[in-house]
């Protein structure tokens, strides 16, 4: 982020209890955060491509995940993503000052990864709104790599899935690590490219048997790999 938008935005988070900040969890906050995100990339250097969001429904539950690759994912998915959400956050995140009330207060839901009851319950309430219609970002690598290539998936994300009973759309996102990898504070102008998959269908059956199986997991795998190669900046 440019180092000069960073206190006006931490001045409107602090305020946000009298003067409520947009959130990408409505259809209107959804536009403004967007707006917001995408001025900041233009002023990095960045030129964001989306493609294939046709594939997205435009009704019912969605569960979008995305393979991990930079800081900058977080300006980029809520650039790209074309329908109202909510995300799960880590602990990383609830503690970063005013950021992490608003956060929640905005109705995200918080996962502490040290703490099984608490995420088992973070993420049944979030499998819960994904039934009734909501969508949500989840990450199933639950960190950044660096070197950018996909790391092993977690499995809080396909529990919440399989909780669901509805589809997962991934998001490859191709040239942010490139733009800025982990452990850097600088950002490289350049592209960034935003791909959405068709939605895959999540199996009946228990969860727990199904994460075991590993069968969803693979075929993520499969679909930001094949994604990467089929959109690859050449």
């Amino acid at each position: 982020m440019v180092l000069s938008d960073i206190p006006p935005i931490l001045a409107k988070l602090a305020l946000a209890p009298l003067f409520p900040q947009p959130s990408t969890t409505t259809p209107a906050g959804l536009v403004r955060v967007a707006a917001d995100f995408g001025s900041v990339l233009r002023r990095l250097g960045v030129v964001l491509e989306v493609r294939e969001a046709q594939r997205v429904p435009e009704e019912g539950g969605l569960v979008f995940m995305w393979n991990q690759e930079s800081h900058l994912d977080h300006l980029v998915l809520a650039a790209a993503i074309p329908r109202a959400f909510f995300s799960l956050f880590n602990n990383e995140v609830a503690r970063v000052p005013f950021y992490g009330s608003h956060m929640r207060a905005s109705g995200h839901v918080h996962v502490d990864r040290k703490d099984e009851v608490q995420w088992r319950e973070g993420v049944a309430r979030a499998a819960a709104r994904v039934a009734a219609g909501e969508c949500v970002l989840v990450s199933p690598e639950g960190t950044r790599s660096w070197d950018g290539r996909l790391l092993p998936m977690k499995r809080g994300a396909f529990m919440l899935a399989m909780r669901s009973r509805r589809p997962i759309v991934c998001m490859t996102v191709i040239g942010a690590h490139a733009r800025m990898p982990r452990g850097s504070a600088v950002v490289r102008p350049g592209p960034i490219r935003v791909v959405f998959s068709d939605p895959i269908a999540v199996g009946e059956g228990d969860p727990e048997d199904a994460l075991a199986r590993g069968e969803l997991k693979a075929r993520v795998a499969s679909t930001f790999d094949a994604a990467k190669a089929a959109h690859a900046f050449r």
